[in-house]
C-alpha cells in the first residue's frame, strides 16, 4: 500500500472512531451502557421487521403495525437520549434496565394484540426480554417485572378475545396464558438461582481475599509484636537500597538488642518476657518516624531501617528511642521491671550488599554491648573485626 493509501486508511479509521465516540460516548462506562442499549434496540427493530413481514405475507387479523412501530421507535429514542446525555446518571441504575424492560414488555404485549393469527411470536420475544434482566436487576425488580408481565399479557389476552376479531379458538388463548406463566416462572426461578450463585461466588471471593490477607500477615508480620518480620524487612531493604542507589539518598540501618533480656525470662518466665517484648516494640515504634520501618529480627533483637536519614539525624532519633526505653517501668507483681537497649547503627554505602550493611550494624551492636550497654555505637567505616562476627551474626539473626 502506498503512502496515499495508508493516509486514507488512517483518516477513515479516525473518522470511524469519532463516529463511535459520538454514538457510544468516550468514557468506558458510558460506552458499555450505550452498547447494551443498542443491542436491545436492535432486538426491538428486528421485532418490528417481523411484524411488517407478517403483514406483507397477509397474516390474518393484523392491526395497526405502523402506529405500534412509531411508539416503539419513539421510546427507543427517549431511552437513548437519557443514557447518552448522561441524564440517567442521576438514577440509581444509569443503564435504566428496569424501565427499559417495562417498556419492552408493554410493546410486546401490544404486539401480541395486533399480530393477528401470528401473535404466538410474542412469547419467545418476551423470553429474550426477560433474559436481559437476569444479570442486572435485583430479585425484587425481577419479581415486579414478572408480575407486571403476567398482568399485562393476561390483560392483552382478555382484550384480544373480547374485542379483536379473530377466528382463533378460546383454548389457544388459555394456552397462551399458560405458556406465559411458564415462561415468567422459569425466568424468575433462573434469575433467583443465578443471583444465589453470584452471592455464593462473592462470598467465596471475599473469604479467599481474607485468607490471602491472613497468609500475607503471617508471612510478613511477627505474631507476638505485630511488627514486620525478618523476611519483610529484607525485602523492604532491597527496595530501599535500590531507591537509594537511584536517588543517592542516605539510608541508615540500626540494630537493637534488649540488655540482659535472658535474666527477665529466667526470673519472671517467658510470659512476662513476651509482654516485655511487646512493650519494648511499642515504645520503639512510637518513637521512630512514620517513614521508618521496624522489624523483629529474632529473639530480643530488632532492626530499624531509617530512610532519607544521614548519621547525625539518625543518631538523634536513636538517642530518643534509647532514652524512652530506659524510662520503661513495667510492673510485674511487686517488682518494677526496667529495660535498657544497646543500639548499633551504620549507614548503607552505595555498592555494598544488604548483608554487608547488616553485618556492620551487628558489629556496632556488639561494640555497644561490649562498652557497657545502654548506648549507641555507629560504625561508618569497615571494621577490622567483621570476619569474626559473621558466623555469630547469622546465628543470632535467626528468628
Amino acid at each position: 500500500m502506498d503512502l496515499h493509501g495508508c493516509k486514507s486508511a488512517l483518516i477513515s479509521e479516525q473518522r470511524f472512531r469519532r463516529v463511535g465516540d459520538y454514538l457510544l460516548g468516550e468514557q468506558k462506562s458510558m460506552r458499555i451502557r450505550t452498547s447494551q442499549f443498542l443491542l436491545a434496540a436492535m432486538l426491538m427493530l428486528a421485532c418490528m421487521g417481523v411484524l411488517y413481514f407478517m403483514r406483507t405475507v397477509g397474516t390474518k387479523g393484523m392491526g395497526d403495525v405502523d402506529t405500534w412501530a412509531l411508539i416503539c421507535s419513539a421510546g427507543l429514542v427517549v431511552f437513548y437520549v437519557l443514557i447518552r446525555s448522561g441524564f440517567s446518571l442521576r438514577m440509581q441504575d444509569p443503564s435504566l434496565a428496569f424501565f427499559q424492560m417495562l417498556f419492552a414488555i408493554a410493546c410486546n404485549a401490544i404486539a401480541f394484540v395486533i399480530a393477528g393469527n401470528g401473535r404466538g411470536v410474542a412469547l419467545p420475544i418476551l423470553s429474550v426480554i426477560l433474559m436481559f434482566g437476569m444479570f442486572g436487576l435485583s430479585m425484587r425488580q425481577v419479581m415486579l417485572v414478572a408480575v407486571y408481565g403476567l398482568a399485562l399479557f393476561g390483560a392483552a389476552a382478555v382484550y384480544t378475545w373480547h374485542y379483536v376479531t379473530t377466528d382463533e379458538p378460546a383454548g389457544i388463548f388459555v394456552a397462551y396464558v399458560c405458556m406465559l406463566f411458564i415462561v415468567l416462572s422459569a425466568t424468575t426461578f433462573l434469575t433467583w438461582r443465578l443471583q444465589q450463585m453470584g452471592a455464593y461466588m462473592r462470598k467465596q471471593k471475599n473469604q479467599l481475599a481474607l485468607a490471602l490477607d491472613q497468609i500475607q500477615q503471617i508471612a510478613t508480620r511477627d505474631e507476638l509484636t505485630g511488627l514486620a518480620n525478618r523476611r519483610f524487612m529484607l525485602e523492604k531493604m532491597r527496595e530501599e537500597v535500590q531507591r537509594a542507589q537511584r536517588t543517592s539518598s542516605p539510608l541508615l540501618v540500626a540494630m537493637f538488642d534488649i540488655d540482659h533480656f535472658k535474666r527477665v525470662n529466667d526470673k519472671y518466665g517467658h510470659q512476662v518476657g513476651d509482654r516485655a517484648l511487646q512493650v519494648f516494640s511499642s515504645v520503639v515504634q512510637n518513637n521512630l518516624r512514620a517513614n521508618d520501618t521496624l522489624a523483629r529480627w529474632g529473639g530480643e533483637e530488632f532492626v530499624a531501617l531509617l530512610t532519607d536519614t544521614d548519621v547525625s539525624v539518625g543518631k538523634t532519633c536513636l538517642e530518643r528511642v534509647r532514652v524512652k526505653v530506659a524510662d520503661i517501668a513495667m510492673s510485674v507483681g511487686d517488682d518494677c521491671l526496667k529495660m535498657t537497649v544497646s543500639i548499633g547503627t551504620t549507614p548503607h554505602r552505595i555498592g555494598d550488599t544488604i548483608e554487608k550493611t547488616l553485618l556492620r550494624a551487628d558489629v556496632a551492636l556488639y561494640a555497644a554491648k561490649a562498652q557497657g550497654r545502654n548506648q549507641i555505637v555507629c560504625i561508618d567505616s569497615e571494621p577490622t573485626s567483621m570476619a569474626g562476627r559473621s558466623e555469630k551474626s547469622e546465628q543470632r539473626g535467626k528468628p
